[in-house]
């Protein structure tokens, strides 16, 4: 074999004549009935797909996949794949189901083709070359839903569970950010320039190395263990503590003790993703009723308001001396009204409940189109 050639994989027979079964299987049990949503996709990614799924599906909506056996099998098998047991059918392109209340597509011209009768829902994608400038097209009758929790905690029963007790917890970490920040690798997927040329706001990679650098030592934690770091927050001696986890090279933590870090957390620190500013611990720390501290207020709808439900800077700088006041008890009278903003605001804009409460407005109402918004 010459170099740099990659012998390809055997063909899977086995597997495939089984998800085929699987496929057919479920076209054939299709039940229409006036909770149905037909998905029309031709570039909606498979973990942006997954969110609008689980969002039509705690709403009380039988989702169907407009999609040919090979759409089908790469969602089955991808890596963020999408099991057919999360619907109750995948409906192929040559079947057609008598009435439908909800036609969701990434294409107008699709959606233009079907009943009138039925709620049409585009989905639009926020796309970092366009500086994300269509926000200012969403209305109150869209869907603005540009992240959501992560797909190991995306379940309106694992939400609900957390925000029975969230006001409930006494913090014992000052602020806190964990995630991947990859500060020593050259191709640093965190330290995009397009983030901050297009943006206007700092990668990853910048925040975290800047609060190392500069923010006082006796402000700073940076765990080396996660059995240390969680007696010390058991301790109480993180509570004037900014504790910086960079999962990468120190430790994660577990999934089942992920929301009880972040449940004892007064602020979450928000640092954007690997190229556009949005990251799924940004959705959990608010879920969690921690406070975020951020420089993109103006991507989440409606923005934050800063000493309300957040703390907001625009330089590097000033999120040091934020820092620094969490770190010396600044916010000590009003953190607790801070928590309650924080999870009043996520129930009522970027909860389960709150998707289903605009669906149900818009089907009452008779409202005939929509907009999802969500980003690339």
């Amino acid at each position: 074999m010459k170099a740099g050639i990659k012998k390809s994989k055997p063909f899977t027979f086995t597997l495939n004549l089984k998800n085929y079964i699987q496929y057919k299987f479920f076209n054939r049990v299709i039940k229409s009935n006036e909770k149905d949503a037909l998905i029309k996709n031709t570039s909606i990614s498979s973990r942006r797909l997954l969110q609008i799924i689980s969002h039509f599906l705690s709403s009380g909506y039988n989702c169907y996949l407009d999609y040919s056996f090979l759409q089908y099998l790469s969602l089955k098998q991808g890596k963020y794949h999408i099991y057919h047991t999360l619907l109750e059918g995948v409906n192929p392109t040559n079947k057609k189901i008598k009435y439908f209340p909800v036609i969701i597509s990434d294409s107008k011209k699709t959606l233009d083709s079907f009943d009138s009768n039925s709620l049409k829902i585009c989905v639009n994608h926020l796309m970092m070359k366009d500086r994300y400038n269509n926000i200012s097209a969403v209305t109150e009758n869209d869907f603005y839903y540009p992240i959501a929790l992560h797909k190991n905690f995306l379940n309106p029963a694992f939400e609900a569970e957390i925000l029975k007790s969230v006001l409930k917890y006494e913090r014992k970490i000052g602020a806190i950010f964990a995630g991947k920040a990859t500060i020593n690798f050259k191709k640093n997927s965190y330290n995009r320039s397009t983030t901050k040329e297009l943006l206007n706001i700092n990668t990853r990679f910048e925040v975290f190395s800047y609060i190392c650098e500069k923010l006082p030592e006796e402000y700073l934690y940076l765990p080396d263990s996660l059995e240390a770091f969680l007696n010390d927050m058991e301790s109480g001696y993180l509570k004037n503590k900014i504790v910086l986890l960079n999962t990468k090279e120190r430790f994660s933590i577990p999934r089942d003790k992920y929301f009880y870090v972040l449940l004892n957390s007064n602020f979450f620190i928000h640092m954007a993703g690997t190229g556009f500013p949005f990251c799924h611990n940004q959705m959990e720390s608010m879920l969690a009723g921690c406070i975020p501290i951020t420089q993109f207020a103006r991507f989440f709808v409606p923005n934050f308001k800063h000493e309300l439900n957040s703390l907001l800077y625009n330089t590097l700088d000033e999120l040091i001396l934020l820092l620094s006041n969490v770190a010396s008890d600044k916010y000590l009278n009003s953190v607790s009204s801070m928590h309650t903003e924080v999870v009043s605001y996520y129930k009522k804009y970027y909860s389960f409940d709150s998707f289903k409460n605009k669906l149900d407005y818009l089907i009452k109402n008779n409202i005939k189109c929509s907009n999802y918004f969500v980003h690339k």
